[in-house]
C-alpha cells in the first residue's frame, strides 16, 4: 500500500497538469510544411498576417462543420513597412509591404480543451500562444485578448478566415 500512494499522487499531478487551461499546451509549429491559406492587410495596426494550417485540417475541413481535433493554425505577423512620413507603403497591386517579422501566433484546437475557462471567453477547444520571432514563448503575452476577439465568431468556430481555410486547395 505504501507503495501506492506514490504513485497514485503522481498519476494525479499528471492528470491535473494535463487539464489545467493555458498557452502552455501549445507548442511551436513547423508552420513552414503547413499551407498557407491566406494572407491578411490590416491597415489599422500597420500589420500584414501569413496564415497557415496544419495539411491534415485542409483535406479534413468541411464547410459549414466544426474543425477537427488537431488543428493548429499559425499567424505569422509581420510589421507593415512605412515610408519616411509614416505613410503605409504598397505594392503595385495595392497590398501592403512586409516589413520585419513581429511575432507568431498559434490557435490549436484538442479534444477536452477549454473546459476550464468560463463561459465568457471560452472558445470552444481552442487554445492559443503567442512566441517572439526566434519561436520562444512570449510569457507576458496577453493571451486572453485573443479568447476575447475570437469569442464572437463562435458560428464560424471562433475564427475569422474559416471560408478561406475550407477554400483551401486540399
Amino acid at each position: 500500500m505504501n507503495r501506492l500512494v506514490p504513485l497514485l499522487a503522481m498519476a494525479l499531478l499528471l492528470f491535473a497538469s494535463s487539464t489545467m487551461a493555458g498557452p502552455e499546451k501549445v507548442a511551436f509549429p513547423p508552420y513552414q510544411t503547413h499551407v498557407l491559406y491566406t494572407v491578411v492587410d490590416r491597415p489599422d495596426i500597420k500589420e500584414i498576417r501569413d496564415i497557415y494550417v496544419n495539411p491534415e485540417t485542409t483535406r479534413m475541413a468541411k464547410p459549414g462543420q466544426p474543425l477537427p481535433s488537431g488543428t493548429v493554425l499559425t499567424f505569422v505577423h509581420f510589421k507593415a513597412r512605412v515610408d519616411d512620413k509614416g505613410e503605409l507603403v504598397k505594392d503595385p497591386n495595392g497590398r501592403l509591404v512586409r516589413g520585419d517579422l513581429d511575432r507568431i501566433g498559434v490557435m490549436e484546437k484538442r479534444t477536452g480543451w477549454g473546459v476550464e475557462y468560463p463561459d465568457d471567453i471560452r472558445n470552444g477547444e481552442w487554445e492559443y500562444a503567442l512566441f517572439r520571432p526566434t519561436g520562444t514563448r512570449n510569457e507576458q503575452a496577453n493571451i486572453k485578448a485573443c479568447f476575447q476577439c475570437h469569442k464572437p465568431r463562435s458560428g464560424q468556430d471562433f475564427l475569422f478566415t474559416l471560408p478561406q481555410l475550407v477554400g483551401a486547395p486540399k
